[in-house]
């Protein structure tokens, strides 16, 4: 009753025990959210939707910047670290989501990009999967396109039409949107941001599952603060029965009668499926799990984006870092209140640029359109012009660490069509301890080769940049060639007081494990620093190369310092016709078990190359179409 609105209708496991549903969806994250939506459409089935997470819907996650702020409280975000990485110095991945209803569009950046279709026919042609070709895929993302509404306006930074004009100049189209028909493979793109005309952030909790829909939909039902511990499967193993939960330290049992869908995304999905006895057999023998299936490609072939930060100082007025004044702040939160305008109604990445480092001139850094052969380099349908860069203009420090009295900006360097692979084991058969992550960051030499030229490519943009007109300085602060003394000193571990009250260490700060295959980046251990010898970093006069002079060997010992994941995991429960080589089938049906799908970034069988939210909401809509296909068949027949 008014004031107070009802509460969004949710159920515990105790309420559930042993009830039977027509389907189980486990993990209500960025597909899960679809799936259920889509499956209760139709009055006469059942459905179960099992999340990790709570709902904790409020003001902070409704407001697009603030809500993508992972460390701010009440966002429900989490963090796995991956094992050392030696070819990042002994770093960790962080690889953050959000574990609540909506996953990780909880608090992701907002941006909607498909992928150009040369990447789905690439999938058609080099994998074999034809019913997931452009002409496959593309009817999908428009029907989750009809439910975004775009908002009617935007705040744009100053500083952004001098970006523009210094694409332009090194030989990019620009002004066009992301996902625009037309658009060319390459290019200085407008992000479509799923954004409300409200000015909210719109995650697949919003647009799929709000309160209405849930109170609407009498067959669904959903169960938040559980963890799914295991699937069940018949004598023979060839159906799933249910699914094991676990809720407050006691074990619950829901039984499915037609399908289990799992949504649990790349870590998540692949430790389920060898917790239930699906995986590698040697694995889960070494674990003492007995062995229902053994499908080796469970938790293998984890591939990701990994994002390099060259960064500009630029005037405070430009960047986002003038949110830091309060008096700006307020003013910027007052237009979001009452006219869902400004800084805060958008995300940090306004525009994005694509580039396919094969189309660079090696001598000019400027993108061909034509390559050695005559081929047009700009044909976004054809699997040889996918981009294999992209860099995201982020006006803001993108570091791991801050830099206090600093107003920079961001050329945020990304690999988005890597050949690194790592992959995913348990640490352990307890479904609440997290796997073992060992996160591929450019251990394949091929993505240290793209990434010396995109790095160089990125130096030519920001040069470009400050030859504009623009009216501000605007020099490289943070880039490859700079004083590594200085760089290494940023990042030295410092403990927290409350750490040091408790004797507990930061997983940075754990002794490397080694990973076999796994060599140094070149100049990696170049400049070593030790909290000994700096106790507060300190800038010396240093002038950084530009893109003619940096060396390949500046470059890498750049990278290994500053690289981390853009948080796109993929791969890990691939798609493919070979029951030997991938998990799940062009049904995205498990091999070997007739009732168990998978629908999340695991099942791709090469990541896009665009932000994976929008692919994932493609494969749940494809997914649900699956589902009611064959049900409906069944019924006819």
């Amino acid at each position: 009753m008014w004031p107070f609105p009802p509460s969004y209708p949710t159920v515990h496991a105790a309420d559930i025990q042993d009830q039977t549903f027509d389907y189980i969806i486990v993990g209500g994250g960025t597909a899960g959210c679809v799936l259920a939506s889509r499956l209760s459409e139709s009055p006469s089935v059942s459905v179960l939707l099992l999340e990790r997470g709570q709902i904790h819907d409020n003001v902070l996650s409704r407001i697009p910047l603030l809500s993508q702020n992972f460390n701010f409280p009440f966002l429900q975000s989490v963090v796995r670290h991956s094992d050392p990485i030696p070819a990042a110095k002994g770093r960790r991945a962080a690889l953050w989501t959000a574990e609540a209803l909506g996953g990780a569009t909880r608090i992701s950046a907002l941006l909607w990009t498909r992928g150009g279709a040369g990447g789905y026919n690439q999938w058609a042609e080099v994998y074999g999967l034809h019913d997931w070709s452009w002409n496959g895929v593309e009817p999908w993302f428009r029907r989750s396109e009809n439910v975004v509404k775009p908002k009617k306006s935007v705040f744009e930074l100053e500083c952004i039409p001098f970006v523009e004009e210094a694409a332009s100049r090194v030989g990019l189209p620009v002004g066009e949107g992301v996902n625009d028909p037309g658009a060319s493979a390459q290019g200085c793109f407008v992000m479509d941001q799923t954004v409300d005309e409200k000015g909210q952030r719109l995650s697949a909790f919003k647009a799929w599952l709000p309160k209405e829909t849930a109170r609407e939909r009498k067959g669904l039902k959903i169960c938040t603060g559980v963890v799914a511990s295991r699937l069940p499967l018949n004598k023979n193993g060839t159906r799933v029965t249910g699914v094991r939960v676990r809720e407050g330290g006691r074990e619950y049992t829901v039984k499915a009668q037609r399908e289990v869908i799992v949504c649990s995304g790349t870590i998540s999905t692949p430790q389920l499926l060898m917790l239930s006895g699906v995986g590698p057999r040697k694995h889960l023998e070494s674990l003492g799990i007995p062995v229902i299936h053994d499908l080796p490609a469970v938790g293998q072939g984890l591939s990701d984006h990994t994002s390099v930060p060259i960064i500009t100082e630029l005037p405070r007025k430009h960047t986002l870092h003038c949110l830091e004044n309060a008096l700006v702040f307020l003013w910027h939160l007052l237009l979001y209140l009452f006219f869902g305008k400004g800084l805060l109604a958008n995300g940090t990445t306004s525009r994005s640029i694509f580039v396919r480092t094969a189309a660079l001139d090696e001598n000019t850094m400027a993108v061909r359109h034509n390559d050695d052969s005559g081929q047009n380099t700009m044909d976004i349908s054809l699997p040889q012009n996918t981009s294999d860069v992209e860099i995201m203009i982020n006006p803001v420090n993108c570091l791991t660490v801050n830099i206090s009295g600093k107003s920079l900006f961001t050329w945020y360097t990304t690999l988005i069509q890597p050949h690194s692979r790592g992959h995913v084991k348990l640490a352990s058969d307890d479904p609440l301890s997290d796997p073992q992550i060992c996160y591929p960051m450019m251990t394949d030499e091929k993505d240290r080769a793209t990434m010396r030229k995109a790095v160089r490519f990125t130096m030519r943009l920001a040069e470009e940049f400050e030859n504009t007109g623009y009216l501000h300085e605007a020099p490289l602060t943070i880039a490859p060639g700079m004083d590594l003394v200085y760089l290494d000193a940023l990042y030295e571990p410092k403990t927290a007081w409350l750490q040091t009250l408790r004797g507990r260490k930061k997983p940075a700060d754990e002794k490397p494990v080694p990973v076999p295959g796994k060599d140094l980046l070149p100049g990696a251990g170049e400049a070593s620093v030790s909290r000994s010898t700096i106790s507060e970093p300190k800038k010396k006069d240093f002038q950084i190369p530009n893109w003619r002079t940096v060396t390949d060997s500046e470059i890498d010992a750049y990278a290994s310092r500053v690289c981390v994941s853009s948080l796109h995991v993929s791969c890990t429960c691939r798609m493919s016709n070979n029951p030997r080589e991938g998990v799940v089938d062009q049904k995205l049906k498990v091999h070997g078990i007739e009732n168990l799908r998978i629908a999340d970034a695991s099942v791709f069988p090469k990541i896009p190359s665009a932000h994976t939210m929008a692919p994932v909401v493609m494969v749940a809509e494809r997914c649900a179409e699956f589902v009611k296909k064959q049900w409906e068949d069944r019924k006819e027949r």
